[in-house]
């Protein structure tokens, strides 16, 4: 008994270890594709115009973001800001540890538009990286099969992080194109929101100092089985993308 335990354990342990494995080496090739890691950090920091709608609840938000990669610097000055409403000019920064914001030039110490700026400027950041940070420590990867999208073949890879990760622990399904090595669409949640059903991303990417970037990406209600179950897409655009720009760090504390 003792010793068909230990041979099930093993062969538990050899199959966990080899989905862990093949995620790994897919999202490895992925990011190769993109152009590489270090390459992309290498480039030190990037400014972009920000543009995101949700007609679902009839939300915009325009701005022109700043982010520096040593340390995940993050500043966003804003001349639409739906979830903080009509209160002027609004500047946002994320100094590495502490988020802030301004409306008019002056701190605000409301605990909710603090709460607000801090989950953008790490979001923001996150959904720019996101690609080149799935490697980092406490980021857990699943291979969990394969799946064909409108003609497509695909691998999937299961995202997870460890407790101690980010504010919140998000899950991300990876729709890795099979033919490209690229990510066309992903499902993931907004738990700090408390969003734990999925929604659907689905992205296409521009080339930016030798960079493949996911530009242009839309997302709207889903399932588990990546079925839309939204009537109204929500979309972002990212555009002027520029790397290695001088700046000047003072703008990322209060």
């Amino acid at each position: 008994m003792k010793n068909l335990i230990s041979t099930l354990l093993v062969v538990l342990f050899a199959a966990t270890f080899s989905t862990a494995q093949n995620a790994r080496q897919l999202v490895a090739e992925m990011i190769e594709t993109l152009g590489g890691k270090q390459a992309f950090y290498n480039l030190g920091n990037v400014t972009y115009d920000f543009s995101y709608h949700d007609p679902n609840a009839s939300l915009k938000l325009t701005s022109k973001e700043t982010y520096v990669f040593d340390g995940e610097l993050s500043y966003g000055d804003f001349s639409e800001h739906g979830f903080l409403g009509s209160n002027g000019k609004v500047l946002e920064g994320y100094d590495g540890k502490n988020a802030w914001v301004k409306f008019n030039g002056r701190v605000s110490q409301d605990k909710k538009a603090n709460g607000i700026a801090r989950f953008l400027r790490k979001t923001n950041y996150y959904w720019f990286t996101m690609f080149f940070k799935l490697q980092d420590a406490g980021v857990n990867l699943k291979y969990i099969g394969t799946k064909k999208v409108e003609g497509r073949d695909y691998n999937l890879v299961k995202v997870t992080f460890g407790k101690t990760v980010g504010d919140a622990q998000d899950t991300y399904v990876l729709y890795i194109n099979k033919r490209t090595k690229l990510v066309d669409q992903f499902l993931f949640t907004i738990t700090a929101f408390g969003v734990t059903k999925p929604k659907l991303m689905r992205i296409r990417y521009g080339v930016f100092n030798g960079i493949k970037i996911p530009y242009d990406r839309v997302y709207i209600d889903s399932n588990w089985n990546g079925d839309i179950v939204g009537k109204q897409w929500v979309t972002t655009y990212w555009s002027n993308i520029r790397f290695n720009t001088k700046i000047n760090k003072a703008i990322f504390s209060k």
